[in-house]
This record gives C-alpha cells, sequence and structure tokens, in this order.
C-alpha cells in the first residue's frame, strides 16, 4: 500500500502526531490510577484489618480489666476526673449497695442526697473531698453509706486518680469496716454504761445507753427496757428517747400477767418470750394497734433477774419484719440483759439504804411515841395518829390494827383507816367496817404463825376486808407471848396499789412487835382500870412502896443522888433528880482495881417505874461488868448491851456516855451511846462540847461495836456529862433550856472555882421555875484544878462504890 517505509503524508500531520501522544499518555495515566487504586485498596484493607486486630485487642485488655476488679476483695468505684460521673463499680459494689447496674447505683445511691445517711456525712460532703485531691497522690478517710438495706455502712476508702477506658478518671478503693466501727463504738457505748452505773448516773440515761447499746448490735431493731414495780405488780418503760418516749405515750404501764404482751408474759413465767409475728399472736392480743402505730412486726423479751432471783424488769427487742432472734443475737443480748441488771440493782441497793436509814429513824421515833401512848380515852385517837403516820411514810392503802377482847373469845378491831391520797387514775374506796372475828378462826388462818397474804378467795377475806377493792390484804400476828400459837391482836395492811414491798413487810413486822407491846401495855391499863377501887384502896400502900423504891434506886448510885468528892487537883460532882417518884436516869463513879475511875450518865428510855426497873438492871451490870473488865470499855460496852438486849420484850432501851478516868495524868477514853454530847470546859476557849462517834444505845441491838474515844483533862479544865432532861427543861412560858444556855453556863460556871456543879444546878432551877419537871436531870461534872488539894469525899458517898 506504501511504497517502501514512507508513512502516508496523512499520518505524518502535527494533529494527528499529538492526539497520538495525548492517547498514549491517558492510557498510561488510567494505567497509573488503577495501579494506585489497587494499592490504596490493599493499604485499606490492612488498615482496617489492624483496626480491628487493635479494637479486639483494647475490648480483651477492658474486659480482662474489669475482670481483675470484679475479682478483687475491696469495693472498686471509678468515676469521671471531672464531673464525678460514675463510671464503673466492680460486683462487690453492686452487692453492697443492692443494685444491679452502674446506672443503677449511681442515680439511686451514689448521687442522690436523700439516700445518703443523716449524718455524720452527706453528698456535698463526698463530692467535696473528691475534688480536694491533686493530681498526683491519693486521700484516705473513713465514710459511711447506705447499704443495700438502707443501714449504714462504714467503708475505709482511698481516693487516688487514674486513667480508665481512655478517659482521665479517680478510683475509689475502700474496704467494709463496718463490723469493726460497730464493735468499737459498742465497746465505747458499754465503758460508757459501766462509768455511769459505778457513778450512780440516772436510770434513765443508762436506760437510754443500753438500749442503743443492743440496737448497735442487733441491727435492724428497735429496743425496750420496763422496770417492774412490786407493788402495782406492773413494768413501766425506762427511758426518755427513742422507743421508751413512744411506749410511755401510748401504753405507760403493762400488767405483768400471762397475755399482756410479750413483756407482761416473759415477766409473769420469768423466761424468755418470742413473738414471730405480733399481729397472730395472742399475747398480743388487745395490744396490736401500739404496736403497730410504730411499725413494729416481731418481738422478743427477755426478764431481767436479780442475784437473789427477784425480777427486777423486762428487756425487749422488736423487729420491723416478722423474725426469729439467732444464736448470736442471743448471746449478744445476754451481756445486755446483765448490764440491765446491774443498773437497775445498784439503783435499787441505793435507794434501798436511803429507805432503810429513813425507816429506821421512822421506827425509833415511832417507838418512842408507841411507848409514850396515853391510856383511857385518848389512846385511840393518839393510836389512829400513828397509824396514820405509818400509811403515809409507807405508802399503804389500808391499815387496821385488831385485838382480842378480853373474854379472848374474838378478835375486834381496834384502829382502822386508809390513805387519804389516791393514785391517778384510782377510783376512791370505801372504808369497810369489819365485825368481830371469833378466835378460832384467825388461829386457824394464821397457824404458820408468821405475816402471809389472804385473797378474796380464801374464807377469812371477807371477815377481815379494809375497803371495798378486792386486793390481797397482808395479815402479821402479833404473838401474846405465852404461846406462840397465840396472838394478842394482829396487824392487817393492804397496798395503794398491788403488793406490799418486802422491805415494807419486813419494817411493818419491826412496827407490829412494838404495836404488841402497846396491846399488851393495853390491856394491863385496862386490868388496872377495872379494878378502880382496889387500885385505890391500894394507892397509899402503893405511894409508900414508890417512896421505897425511890430509896431503893437512889441508893444505887453514889451519893443517893448529890455526891461530891475531892482527891488532889481533881473535884468530881453529881446530882440526880426524877421527874417522878422513880426515874430511868443514872450517873455511875467506880474505882477500879487499876486505880482508875470508871465514869457514866445514862437515861433509859421511857420514864416511872419501867425505866427505873430497867435502869436498876443497868446499874447492876454495869458494876459487876467494870469491876470484872478492869475499864476495858469495848468488853464492857459489848457485854452491856447483849445482856440489855437479851428478853428485852419492852423494847427498852439506854443512852449513855461511859469513860475511864486516869486520875493521874489526866488520860480518859470514852464512848458515846446514843447519848447527849459531853460539855468541855476550858479557862482559855469558850465551851464546846466534845466531837465523837455516837453509836446505837444499849439495848437496841445486840453485837454492835462501841467506838472509843481517848483525850486528856489538863489542868483547869472541866467536863460536864448530862442527860436530855437539862436541855429539854422547860419554863413556865413552855420556852426550852436547849443547848445555847448550857454552853453559856458552862462558860460563866469556869469561873465558880470549885462550886461548878452547885452553880449549874442553882441556874438550872431558877429558869424552870415552878413549872413541873417534865423528864429526870442528871449532871455530872468532872473539874481538873490548877493545884493539889487534900483528898476529901462526902459523907454521903454511896460506900458500894469504894469497895
Amino acid at each position: 500500500m506504501f511504497e517502501g517505509n514512507a508513512l502516508p503524508a496523512q499520518l505524518l500531520q502535527p494533529e494527528l502526531l499529538l492526539v497520538a501522544v495525548l492517547a498514549l499518555a491517558l492510557l498510561a495515566a488510567i494505567l497509573l490510577h488503577w495501579r494506585a487504586r489497587r494499592r490504596m485498596r490493599a493499604r485499606e484493607q490492612q488498615l482496617v484489618k489492624a483496626n480491628d486486630d487493635a479494637q479486639r485487642r483494647l475490648r480483651s485488655s477492658l474486659s480482662d480489666t474489669r475482670a481483675m476488679l470484679d475479682q478483687g476483695s475491696a469495693v472498686i468505684l471509678v468515676f469521671d476526673r471531672s464531673t464525678l460521673t460514675l463510671l464503673f463499680a466492680n460486683r462487690h459494689a453492686l452487692e453492697l449497695f443492692g443494685c444491679d447496674t452502674v446506672e443503677q447505683l449511681s442515680d439511686t445511691v451514689l448521687m442522690r442526697p436523700d439516700a445518703w445517711q443523716p449524718s455524720p456525712y452527706s453528698l456535698l460532703d463526698f463530692e467535696h473531698w473528691a475534688g480536694m485531691l491533686k493530681a498526683s497522690g491519693f486521700m484516705r478517710q473513713e465514710w459511711l453509706f447506705s447499704g443495700a438495706d438502707q443501714q449504714g455502712v462504714w467503708m475505709d476508702c482511698y481516693l487516688s486518680n487514674t486513667v480508665f477506658e481512655g478517659r482521665l478518671a479517680r478510683t475509689l478503693s475502700a474496704n467494709n469496716i463496718h463490723a469493726y466501727k460497730i464493735t468499737r463504738a459498742a465497746d465505747s457505748l458499754r465503758s460508757r454504761i459501766l462509768t455511769g452505773i459505778s457513778s450512780s448516773a440516772p436510770l434513765e440515761t443508762l436506760a437510754d445507753s443500753l438500749c442503743k447499746l443492743a440496737e448497735i448490735r442487733l441491727r435492724d431493731t428497735r429496743c425496750l427496757i420496763t422496770r417492774y414495780d412490786q407493788q402495782k405488780d406492773n413494768l413501766t418503760p425506762l427511758g426518755s428517747s427513742g422507743l421508751a418516749k413512744e411506749f410511755k405515750d401510748a401504753l405507760p404501764a403493762i400488767p405483768a400477767r400471762y397475755g399482756s404482751t410479750s413483756i407482761g408474759t416473759a415477766a409473769y413465767t420469768r423466761n424468755p418470750t418470742v413473738c414471730e409475728s405480733i399481729k397472730d399472736d395472742h399475747r398480743w392480743q388487745g395490744f396490736t394497734t401500739v404496736v403497730d402505730a410504730l411499725g413494729l412486726c416481731a418481738s422478743w423479751s427477755e426478764p431481767v433477774i436479780s442475784q437473789k432471783d427477784e425480777l427486777l424488769g423486762v428487756i425487749t427487742v422488736f423487729s420491723r419484719q416478722p423474725t426469729n432472734p439467732s444464736a448470736q443475737q442471743v448471746e449478744d443480748l445476754a451481756s445486755i440483759v446483765s448490764l440491765t441488771g446491774l443498773a437497775i440493782e445498784r439503783k435499787q441497793w441505793r435507794k434501798a439504804l436511803e429507805a432503810s436509814a429513813a425507816s429506821e429513824r421512822f421506827i425509833r421515833q415511832l417507838g418512842v411515841d408507841l411507848v409514850n401512848l396515853p391510856s383511857g380515852e385518848d389512846f385511840e385517837p393518839n393510836l389512829r395518829y400513828l397509824l396514820h403516820r405509818i400509811v403515809s411514810h409507807y405508802e399503804l392503802g389500808a391499815l387496821a390494827l385488831w385485838e382480842r377482847d378480853g373474854d379472848d373469845q374474838s378478835f375486834s378491831c381496834l384502829v382502822s383507816l386508809q390513805d387519804n391520797t389516791r393514785a391517778q387514775g384510782q377510783p376512791e374506796a370505801s372504808l369497810v367496817a369489819p365485825e368481830a372475828v371469833p378466835e378460832p378462826v384467825i388461829t386457824e388462818a394464821l397457824t404458820a404463825g408468821s405475816a402471809d397474804y389472804f385473797t378474796p378467795q380464801d374464807a377469812l377475806y371477807p371477815r377481815v376486808r379494809l375497803t371495798e377493792e378486792a386486793k390481797p390484804i397482808l395479815l402479821a400476828p402479833l404473838s401474846d407471848g405465852q404461846h406462840d400459837d397465840s396472838f394478842i391482836g394482829f396487824l392487817a395492811a393492804q397496798s395503794k396499789y398491788m403488793y406490799i414491798a418486802q422491805a415494807t413487810i419486813d419494817h411493818l413486822l419491826v412496827i407490829g412487835s412494838m404495836m404488841r407491846t402497846v396491846l399488851l401495855n393495853r390491856r394491863l391499863v385496862r386490868s388496872l382500870a377495872s379494878d378502880m377501887a382496889t387500885e385505890q384502896r391500894e394507892r397509899k400502900k402503893l405511894e409508900v412502896e414508890l417512896s421505897v423504891a425511890r430509896s431503893i434506886q437512889m441508893s444505887m448510885v453514889p451519893g443517893a443522888g448529890h455526891f461530891r468528892e475531892r482527891y488532889r487537883n481533881w473535884t468530881l460532882e453529881a446530882w440526880l433528880q426524877p421527874a417522878r417518884a422513880v426515874g430511868g436516869d443514872l450517873y455511875e463513879l467506880i474505882r477500879l482495881p487499876s486505880g482508875k475511875l470508871l465514869i457514866a450518865v445514862g437515861d433509859v428510855s421511857d420514864k416511872g417505874a419501867p425505866a427505873a426497873l430497867f435502869m436498876a438492871r443497868t446499874v447492876s451490870l454495869l458494876n459487876y461488868l467494870a469491876r470484872s473488865m478492869d475499864g476495858d470499855l469495848v468488853g464492857i460496852s459489848r457485854a452491856l448491851n447483849n445482856e440489855l438486849c437479851r428478853s428485852n420484850d419492852a423494847c427498852m432501851f439506854v443512852t449513855m456516855v461511859m469513860g475511864v478516868l486516869e486520875l493521874k495524868t489526866g488520860e480518859i477514853q470514852w464512848l458515846n451511846a446514843g447519848h447527849s454530847a459531853p460539855m468541855f470546859v476550858d479557862h482559855k476557849a469558850p465551851p464546846r462540847f466534845w466531837p465523837g462517834n455516837p453509836s446505837a444505845p444499849f439495848g437496841v441491838y445486840e453485837d454492835v461495836d462501841y467506838a472509843v474515844e481517848n483525850a486528856r483533862l489538863q489542868p483547869d479544865q472541866s467536863i460536864t456529862l448530862y442527860s436530855d432532861g437539862v436541855t429539854e427543861a422547860f419554863d413556865q412560858n413552855g420556852q426550852e433550856f436547849g443547848e445555847e444556855r448550857l454552853l453559856n453556863l458552862g462558860y460563866r460556871a469556869a469561873n465558880q472555882g470549885e462550886g461548878l456543879l452547885t452553880y449549874m444546878r442553882e441556874q438550872l432551877l431558877s429558869f424552870a421555875g415552878s413549872a413541873p419537871q417534865s423528864d429526870d436531870i442528871t449532871l455530872l461534872t468532872i473539874q481538873r484544878h490548877g493545884t493539889i488539894h487534900p483528898v476529901q469525899r462526902d459523907s454521903s458517898k454511896h460506900p458500894a462504890k469504894n469497895s
């Protein structure tokens, strides 16, 4: 077609060549682009594969991290560093707070202000604490969170910075120290309770602390302590806060009987009482509205028993859910029950001690008043007044004294009365006028010869009932002293509430023994009064006999009532003037084998013949014991007291100041058995009463140890022993001589030289004037002079004292 190698001219044109070049270039470009896209696609696939591998590795790492945090024993919480948003919570955290997801934990527990415990921390406190953490380091603090059951849980928390899942975060690692904190709190509270018990803290305060201790040891419970009142036979809530205050408002008193809640049932049976469901338990019937209002569903009551096996109270644990106590809870409550018993028993001991001291003073004064009861028409009004004092002092509801009639065929009510004040809410009870009861009925009912209760079911009850109220009556027989089964009368007592306290019963028995003496004296007086004609015929003879008795009695003391002796630089004087023909005052000056001098001044309870007989017995015993024991005051006082207590059915006693004087040195040992304190006179100082430690009078209690005091009489000093007839002497206007006048008299008498007793006697008689003498008067003075006088003795001195 072409000749040789020549191309057609048309192909060699520039336009065609350019097109060809462009086509080739385009083809090359397309080829290069295709190769580049292939390389890019391969690279993209490599990157996707690498990214997938990295994502797989990251997910595996996060999974391993979370699994590792779940496997640990600590609670782990991860928060966003800037917003404090909860990012992660391990399994222990979710279980502790009772949540299924992290979002639930954050929204319902941690970041919800009202989900935190009321104290001591709040959400704001936690946020502030977390914000205090710096970029590096960590912080530690104990926090109280709300657990799954809305109860507080103490955690020991560590907060540090970290990176979590590529985000800046803070990690909270916490250990549950709730049991440790609770144990510490319980131990601290127990120590405070023991300190409060030893320091006699108020029982209400101790009860609040004991309830708090029980609620700490027994989680999700409420505790109530009730105290048993023996007289009312019920239980009252103790404490001023918490459940005690709510119970006081709703149920202030719970009867101690079966079926009166688990509390009353436990008190009645003296055994633990468990009510798994209060609303379904018959022992709470009639009381369920009270516990329903308080949101209580189950109860567990433990009686508190004293060391003497007496009921002190009941401690009750309530739960908001039906439940039974576990073995651990029983063990935990046992120690709290012991502490409760210790607190109540110590308070009762202290109260009983104070009441015993008060009752001792009351009974002592009552004994004096009973002995001095007038006879005749004034007897019953005065006896009624004394019984009213007994009713008021021991808070009795009613009291009666029964006496066996003169024919010994029946018992009649001598005096019967009731308390005028009634407890709040109690109706006024009218007094029943009892009729005479045949003697065999009383003897058969009181065969045991001891105090016993009688209830409406007993046959004797209608005959001796005091009021229309059907309460138990306590009968205390009064023996006539001749036969154990023979009674001169009996006391009938009824409580203001239900039963009489045992301590009160013991005191009533003592009072009954004094009442027995009153009835014996009354029977004696009535026997004497029944034969007035014979008495008048014998009056003159009796007056002669009393005169002889006075002479005999006065002869039993040195100098027959007027004694004076001077020995070297000593002057000893004594004066006794009975208020009646015979009396109960005495004085003694006895030379001992050792050369010492025993001095004594005494005053027998009561006046007249009984006192004179008791005085004669006392003087005889004192003379014998003084010489046989050669002035051993401890032995003399103990033996004299025990002898006077023996066969002392009249409950008489003698007060006495007794001493042993060494005339050479002025040393004196002395003791005071319930007598007036001696007056000490010194020229260099105002007169004063010698201090001492008075003990019980002779004849009241057996085996009493009397405290012996030591002193020394210096020259120009004196002591004066006296009976209460001196200080209780009255003038015509009824004004008492008193101790102040005696001290002033001693001050002036100090300047009278050797006439000390004479001056004091004249001043005392001048003060009394023509007023009748109300009591026996005895004065004994011992003076030590600065100079030595020859021995002088009064010719009328008692001859027996020198033997």
